[in-house]
Protein backbone atom coordinates (compact mmCIF):
# COMPACT_ATOMS: atom_id res chain seq x y z
CA UNK A 1 0.00 0.00 0.00
CA UNK A 2 1.36 3.36 -0.98
CA UNK A 3 -0.16 6.53 1.49
CA UNK A 4 1.19 9.24 3.29
CA UNK A 5 -0.30 11.39 5.79
CA UNK A 6 -1.32 15.39 5.90
CA UNK A 7 -1.44 17.81 8.99
CA UNK A 8 -5.15 19.15 8.21
CA UNK A 9 -3.96 22.12 10.75
CA UNK A 10 -1.66 24.02 8.63
CA UNK A 11 -2.08 25.52 5.61
CA UNK A 12 -1.11 23.48 2.45
CA UNK A 13 -1.71 20.49 4.30
CA UNK A 14 1.98 19.28 4.28
CA UNK A 15 3.22 15.73 4.43
CA UNK A 16 3.80 14.28 8.33
CA UNK A 17 4.68 10.93 6.64
CA UNK A 18 4.60 8.88 3.90
CA UNK A 19 5.61 4.69 3.53
CA UNK A 20 7.61 3.16 2.01
CA UNK A 21 5.37 2.37 -0.63
CA UNK A 22 5.01 5.84 -1.99
CA UNK A 23 8.40 6.43 -1.83
CA UNK A 24 8.66 3.55 -4.04
CA UNK A 25 5.88 4.71 -6.22
CA UNK A 26 6.37 8.11 -6.96
CA UNK A 27 10.12 7.76 -6.90
CA UNK A 28 10.74 10.47 -3.95
CA UNK A 29 13.09 10.10 -1.51
CA UNK A 30 10.69 10.21 2.30
CA UNK A 31 12.94 13.48 3.15
CA UNK A 32 11.60 14.80 -0.31
CA UNK A 33 8.04 14.05 0.54
CA UNK A 34 8.13 15.78 4.24
CA UNK A 35 6.63 18.88 4.90
CA UNK A 36 5.10 19.28 0.77
CA UNK A 37 1.64 19.59 0.14
CA UNK A 38 -0.43 16.14 0.71
CA UNK A 39 -2.10 17.40 -2.13
CA UNK A 40 0.52 16.11 -4.12
CA UNK A 41 0.72 19.13 -5.89
CA UNK A 42 4.90 19.15 -6.49
CA UNK A 43 3.47 15.73 -8.84
CA UNK A 44 1.34 17.96 -10.97
CA UNK A 45 2.15 18.34 -14.74
CA UNK A 46 1.40 19.58 -17.53
CA UNK A 47 -0.96 16.79 -18.69
CA UNK A 48 -2.71 16.76 -14.61
CA UNK A 49 -6.71 17.68 -15.51
CA UNK A 50 -7.07 21.67 -13.77
CA UNK A 51 -10.24 20.06 -12.67
CA UNK A 52 -9.30 17.13 -10.51
CA UNK A 53 -6.79 19.41 -9.00
CA UNK A 54 -9.36 21.98 -8.29
CA UNK A 55 -11.46 19.47 -7.16
CA UNK A 56 -8.81 17.84 -4.95
CA UNK A 57 -8.02 21.24 -3.18
CA UNK A 58 -11.92 21.21 -2.40
CA UNK A 59 -12.09 18.08 -0.65
CA UNK A 60 -9.29 19.12 1.66
CA UNK A 61 -10.71 22.62 2.18
CA UNK A 62 -14.37 21.12 3.12
CA UNK A 63 -12.08 18.44 4.96
CA UNK A 64 -14.01 15.66 3.16
CA UNK A 65 -13.78 11.74 2.38
CA UNK A 66 -13.51 11.80 -1.67
CA UNK A 67 -11.46 9.57 -4.50
CA UNK A 68 -10.15 10.82 -7.86
CA UNK A 69 -8.08 9.18 -10.93
CA UNK A 70 -5.32 11.68 -10.93
CA UNK A 71 -2.68 11.88 -13.98
CA UNK A 72 0.73 12.95 -11.91
CA UNK A 73 4.44 12.73 -12.73
CA UNK A 74 6.90 10.82 -10.72
CA UNK A 75 10.17 12.42 -9.94
CA UNK A 76 11.88 11.70 -13.14
CA UNK A 77 8.79 13.26 -14.83
CA UNK A 78 7.12 9.71 -16.06
CA UNK A 79 3.41 10.41 -15.78
CA UNK A 80 1.17 7.87 -13.43
CA UNK A 81 -2.41 7.56 -12.87
CA UNK A 82 -3.50 7.05 -10.03
CA UNK A 83 -6.35 6.28 -7.69
CA UNK A 84 -6.23 8.54 -4.92
CA UNK A 85 -8.31 8.57 -2.21
CA UNK A 86 -8.29 10.93 0.71
CA UNK A 87 -9.96 10.73 3.80
CA UNK A 88 -10.08 12.81 7.12
CA UNK A 89 -9.00 11.67 10.52
CA UNK A 90 -10.51 12.94 13.50
CA UNK A 91 -9.65 13.45 17.00
CA UNK A 92 -11.57 13.11 20.05
CA UNK A 93 -13.15 16.40 19.85
CA UNK A 94 -14.66 15.48 16.04
CA UNK A 95 -11.43 18.00 14.98
CA UNK A 96 -10.08 16.68 11.56
CA UNK A 97 -6.13 16.65 12.42
CA UNK A 98 -4.87 14.52 9.52
CA UNK A 99 -5.16 13.54 6.38
CA UNK A 100 -4.81 10.20 4.62
CA UNK A 101 -4.00 9.80 0.99
CA UNK A 102 -3.86 6.16 -0.50
CA UNK A 103 -2.77 5.97 -4.17
CA UNK A 104 -2.62 2.74 -5.95
CA UNK A 105 -1.26 2.97 -9.79
CA UNK A 106 -4.05 1.70 -12.11
CA UNK A 107 -1.66 3.10 -15.48
CA UNK A 108 -2.41 -0.28 -17.19
CA UNK A 109 -6.05 0.43 -16.96
CA UNK A 110 -5.90 3.57 -18.53
CA UNK A 111 -2.94 2.58 -21.65
CA UNK A 112 -4.44 2.05 -25.15
CA UNK A 113 -5.45 -1.59 -25.48
CA UNK A 114 -2.58 -3.29 -28.19
CA UNK A 115 -4.18 -5.70 -30.60
CA UNK A 116 -3.44 -6.74 -34.07
CA UNK A 117 -5.70 -4.02 -35.24
CA UNK A 118 -3.64 -1.30 -33.94
CA UNK A 119 -0.11 -2.72 -35.43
Amino acid sequence: TSFLLGNAQIVEWPVVYSNDGFCKLSGYHRAEVMQRSSTCSFMYGDLTDKNTINEVRQTFDNYESHCFEVLLYKKNRTPIWLYMQVAPIRNENDKVVLFLCTFKDITVFKQPIEDESTK
